[in-house]
Order: structure tokens, then C-alpha cells, then sequence
């Protein structure tokens, strides 16, 4: 996917991670449900989410109101909310498969430190 040059580069590396987090992490039933192309992504929802924590944005609305600032054209409210909601079990696989790579990283430099 390209992104446009006027996002901040932060996001757009926030979302390429993401995104390739998500491939790898979220599975194949979640990825391919029902009109999941007709939408904005998930991605990009998740991207924007986290943008918004990024800036200390404590509630959804402040969230919503970042990620409209980036995309003129970015869902309404309410579909932000529900959208968010419903992308806590993806944020959770990604999240495991973040701790599982870290956990790794760290055994394997705990490793070569012992020899």
C-alpha cells in the first residue's frame, strides 16, 4: 500500500508494523470476515487508535477527531467507536505476538551472553 507524503512519518511507519503484524498474528477468519474490503482497515483504525494514545488523547472522540485531522475522509464517530470495539480481539493477537517476539529476542541475547 502507498500512503500519502503529507502523513506524518511516525504514522506511517506505525501503520506498516501494523499491518505486518497483523498478517502474521491475526488469524485468517478475523482478516477475511464479511465485507472487510468495503470498509476502512483495520489497520488503519487500529493505526489511528494508537496515534491517538500516542498524543495523549484519553477518550475515543479526541481519538476521532486526530485521525480526521489526517484523513478528511475518515469514518463518522459512531462507526470509529463500534469499529474500535470490535477490534480488540485483532489488538490482542497482535499484542501476544509482540510479547512472544520480545520473549525471544530476550532468550536468545540471555543466551548468547551465558556463552
Amino acid at each position: 500500500m502507498t500512503y500519502n507524503s503529507t502523513l506524518p512519518k511516525v504514522f506511517v511507519y506505525l501503520l506498516i508494523i501494523i499491518e505486518t503484524l497483523s498478517q502474521t498474528s491475526v488469524p485468517l477468519k478475523v482478516q477475511n470476515r464479511k465485507n472487510v474490503h468495503l470498509a476502512t482497515s483495520d489497520c488503519l483504525v487500529i493505526a489511528c487508535h494508537l496515534w491517538g494514545l500516542l498524543h495523549f488523547s484519553e477518550t475515543l472522540k479526541a481519538k476521532h477527531q486526530l485521525a480526521q485531522s489526517l484523513f478528511p475522509n475518515f469514518i463518522e464517530y459512531s462507526r470509529f467507536v463500534r469499529r474500535c470495539n470490535a477490534l480488540l480481539p485483532s489488538i490482542q493477537f497482535i499484542r501476544q505476538a509482540v510479547l512472544l517476539r520480545s520473549l525471544k529476542i530476550k532468550r536468545a541475547l540471555s543466551e548468547l551472553q551465558i556463552s
